[in-house]
């Protein structure tokens, strides 16, 4: 594979460790660390010993990075108990951008800043194509994890990396589920 075919992997999640290089993490919010479960937010499987493998080892800083607004970030983040254990919260009163098209982006640049780390320096865990986009503007390593539907997938998965989620057996099980068939 070429460097910018090695490039394209990374960015896209499939090749990415939270390695001995990385000195920032940060996670998108909703259906990444939590989820809406029977009214409300809960941390997602597996999300307390990944956060504590990645602290024990080598208490590296956590920034949550969001499009929502501040108010419900927080509390959403109270509720599933993990408020405690971010560093820094970026939402959309601080760093997001509105692009010419319409769309937001997340402004990956404004945690980088405030760290003070450059971009392969950090790894943004993403659960949607649009935060695999913003990573990608951002040339961060980018981690895609699946939704909270995908109630098999847990983050201890990802401490011994690499990301190897791949949406489409998932996807092709929800279509199906969707129509009424058997899997």
């Amino acid at each position: 594979m070429t460097a910018s075919g090695d490039n394209q992997r990374r960015q896209l999640g499939a090749d990415t460790v939270i390695g001995a290089s990385t000195r920032l993490l940060m996670m998108d919010c909703f259906e990444t660390l939590v989820q809406f479960n029977d009214g409300i937010y809960v941390a997602r499987q597996g999300v307390g010993a990944f956060l504590d493998h990645f602290s024990a080892r080598r208490a590296l800083p956590l920034a949550v990075v969001s499009d929502a607004d501040e108010t419900v970030l927080v509390r959403a983040l109270r509720q599933a108990g993990l408020w405690p254990r971010v560093d820094a919260c970026f939402h959309a009163g601080n760093a997001q951008e509105r692009l010419p098209d319409g769309r937001t982006r997340k402004r990956l640049d404004v945690a980088l800043a405030h760290y003070r780390v450059e971009p392969d320096q950090a790894v943004f865990i993403g659960d949607s194509p649009l935060d695999a986009r913003d990573a990608q503007h951002y040339t961060v390593p980018f981690i895609r994890v699946p939704r909270s539907e995908d109630r098999e997938f847990t983050f201890q998965s990802l401490i011994a990396g690499p990301s190897r989620y791949s949406s489409g057996h998932f996807s092709s099980l929800m279509l199906q589920d969707l129509l009424g068939r058997k899997p």
